[in-house]
């Protein structure tokens, strides 16, 4: 494809989330977000991806997936529910020759089930469990979610015992004690101007829910800046006569990236795990996929 056919069917497609580069000069005009991406680089600088197997949860138009991919993954899955980007990421994969795959129609919180093909079709070993993940990316996502917990257990139910996780999200910078803060929408806006932000943990609290999810934290590879999203009208909060809501933050918000490791099961507290299999009332770990059951 020349430049010219890739310019013409980027014309074609209204909404770009990621800054994807296909061709010199030629990249999709997503948001103006290097900060954040620049910190998550960093911190994936220490991971090693050579001949990794990696899912990228949330991938939107793709970046990081195929990022991964030109850092020496053997297999990247790409997996989201926001399908209005799928002809983004196609496209993409098209012109950067990507053998990505992509899973459009999952979301976060069942991994693990809807991966099933993914994980049993398994013909080299016929090992339904041999074909989980080195490096799962959990980048932008956590503080969408109404159920954060949830979705950081998927991602362990599908990591290889002593797998990594690369975490990104926002942080309230300002506060020492593991909280998370809950944004209060549609009225309240304590976090952020948008309607999709639910939760915002501490780095405490994110340290610490990652440990309640049979997680290690890296701790030096815990990098945090300070950012404020650029705002744009579709992502005010507003009232019921329209006019955007007034807006008492009364935090500092930011960003962090962190690497964590997929703890095996007997090497943490008993009682913790055993409440964690638990699974009527804490969902989300997959017993069987684990080998927990």
């Amino acid at each position: 494809m020349d430049q010219q056919e890739i310019l013409k069917r980027l014309s074609e497609i209204k909404y770009w989330y990621h800054r994807i580069e296909l061709a010199p000069g030629v990249v999709t005009p997503g948001y103006a977000l290097e900060p954040i991406w620049e910190n998550t680089r960093k911190v994936r600088a220490k991971l090693d991806y050579q001949n990794k197997t990696v899912l990228d949860i949330a991938s939107f138009d793709g970046m990081f997936s195929f990022e991964a991919e030109r850092l020496g993954a053997s297999l990247v899955v790409a997996a989201d529910c926001l399908y209005k980007s799928f002809s983004n990421f196609l496209l993409c994969r098209e012109v950067l020759g990507s053998r990505a795959v992509p899973y459009y129609n999952i979301s976060p919180y069942t991994l693990s089930e809807r991966l099933d093909v993914f994980f049993e079709e398994n013909y080299e070993s016929e090992r339904m469990n041999d074909r989980r993940f080195d490096i799962v990316q959990h980048l932008g996502l956590l503080y969408h979610l109404r159920d954060p917990m949830l979705s950081l257990s998927q991602a362990r139910s599908v990591l290889k015992p002593g797998g990594s996780l690369l975490i990104e999200t926002d942080v309230v910078l300002d506060d020492n004690s593991p909280s998370l803060v809950f944004n209060g929408l549609p009225n309240k806006a304590r976090l952020r101007d948008n309607y999709s932000v639910w939760w915002t943990p501490t780095i405490a609290c994110l340290k610490e829910m990652l440990d309640a999810t049979m997680f290690d934290v890296v701790d030096e590879s815990v990098s945090a800046i300070e950012f404020q999203t650029p705002s744009r009208q579709s992502g005010m909060v507003s009232n019921a006569d329209g006019k955007a809501a007034a807006v008492e933050h009364g935090y500092k918000m930011g960003r962090c990236a962190l690497i964590a490791h997929a703890r095996e099961r007997g090497n943490s507290n008993e009682k913790v795990e055993r409440e964690l299999c638990r699974t009527y009332r804490n969902p989300g770990l997959d017993l069987a996929r684990l080998g927990w059951g």
